[in-house]
């Protein structure tokens, strides 16, 4: 009986340095496959995406009159606590050249605790072009979309939130591709400066990052193959005939709306004219945080729309794959390729570690050190690439913990 557990001892000793070779074994090829799908995600894509933009991309037909008058459009803006901002809002709004007989603004509260309802009241009481849907109750963003369109009939119907303002000219730039008939939503461009510039204006400080500018020239190439599945929530127009209701709780409207778009078998454009300007935020914190909700609601919406796993429905599957779910995935990926650098052999793959580890320390650096970080494009994106992965790595347990509306509500 003594004999037995020695002889486990023994057994297990030898598995030992079998197991330690396995796993050297598959360290390779995994740190391999990791890298290649990193790669394809944010360089291999987006390569072919503006490759083939460029030889086979379309663009819609839009007349190019002048003085073709727009046609009628209703602007959709959902608030809650908004009443420091409510008004300017609106004023921003009516004040785009565009026909005053053809258009209206809907300002949505979403059971707001303060007076924005009173502030847009007042503004509603002077312009019968403004309307106001008071919502009884605090039942986020997505119901307050359905209520408000519940309350709209024009043709086309432009959706925008508080905190952002227009330029000159954006709701036009919006409006124009949808005299192609094949058109069913238009995205306009979110530039994200610091600091905004005044009221009258142009955008001459210098935008958002080069992570940002890169996502805007894939989106752009993405509109001109007809792959474009998302817009800008702050400035995009829909056909009302191609709106289907959003769930409730659902984060992330601006994938929801284009995408039905995409299954009824329309296109989806941006308009790299029809600007909306937005301020980067002041802490890293809330920029995070707007990150986690955004990729938390792209994990619901596998739930909500289980069509997008499938290529025969889904006719942007392969954009969508590359572009959204594969984002999702790559700091796992990254993880992986860390740890597997670690495990294999050779000198390579010390140094593969050694520059994964000081790649991270530069951009704990730059996210520690924004000043120095703006100084420093590279220290900068690559603090943004790190800080939008970490929240991405935090995006599934966020969306599981079964109440992922409360990323988009105020408390």
């Amino acid at each position: 009986m003594a004999q037995a557990p020695a002889r486990q001892r023994r057994l297990r000793a030898a598995a030992r340095p079998l197991a330690a070779a396995a796993m050297t074994a598959l360290a390779i090829p995994l740190f391999w496959s990791c890298v290649c799908l990193v790669a394809w995600a944010y360089i291999g894509y987006p390569l072919l995406t503006r490759w083939l933009a460029r030889h086979r991309g379309q663009e819609p037909r839009i007349s190019a009159a002048p003085e073709t008058t727009p046609p009628v459009l209703t602007v959709v803006v959902c608030a809650f606590d908004e009443e420091t901002r409510i008004g300017a809002r609106i004023s921003d709004i009516l004040a785009q050249d565009y026909p005053g007989d053809c258009l209206q603004v809907l300002v949505v509260s979403d059971g707001s605790r303060d007076r924005t309802v009173d502030v847009a009241a007042e503004v509603a009481r002077d312009d019968p072009r403004v309307r106001v849907l008071a919502l009884p109750g605090n039942v986020g963003k997505a119901a307050a979309v359905n209520a408000a369109m519940t309350r709209t009939h024009t043709a086309l119907v432009a959706f925008t939130d508080v905190r952002q303002r227009y330029a000159p000219g954006a709701l036009r730039a919006l409006v124009a591709p949808f005299a192609d008939p094949r058109v069913g939503a238009v995205s306009g461009e979110l530039m994200i400066l610091d600091p905004p510039p005044a009221p009258s204006s142009k955008a001459s400080a210098v935008e958002g990052g080069i992570y940002w500018r890169m996502e805007k020239r894939l989106r752009s190439d993405e509109a001109r193959l007809q792959w474009l599945h998302g817009v800008s929530g702050s400035v995009y127009a829909l056909r009302r005939e191609l709106f289907r209701p959003i769930p409730p709780g659902t984060i992330l409207d601006d994938m929801w709306v284009p995408l039905q778009v995409i299954l009824a078998g329309r296109w989806v454009w941006m308009s790299r004219d029809a600007i909306a300007y937005d301020q980067a935020s002041a802490h890293a914190s809330e920029e995070f945080a707007r990150k986690l909700r955004t990729l938390a609601g792209n994990w619901q919406l596998l739930a909500l729309l289980p069509t997008l796993l499938d290529p025969t429905r889904n006719r942007v599957f392969f954009a969508w794959f590359s572009h959204k779910f594969l984002r999702l995935v790559v700091p796992w990926a990254m993880l992986l390729a860390l740890l597997c650098s670690a495990l294999a052999p050779g000198a390579f793959y010390r140094l593969a570690l050694l520059a994964q580890l000081s790649g991270y320390a530069a951009a704990s650096l730059g996210l520690r050190l924004p000043q120095l970080a703006r100084r420093i494009p590279l220290l900068s994106a690559a603090g943004t690439f790190v800080m939008l992965n970490l929240a991405s790595l935090l995006s599934l347990p966020a969306s599981l913990s079964g109440d992922s509306s409360r990323l988009w509500k105020k408390h």
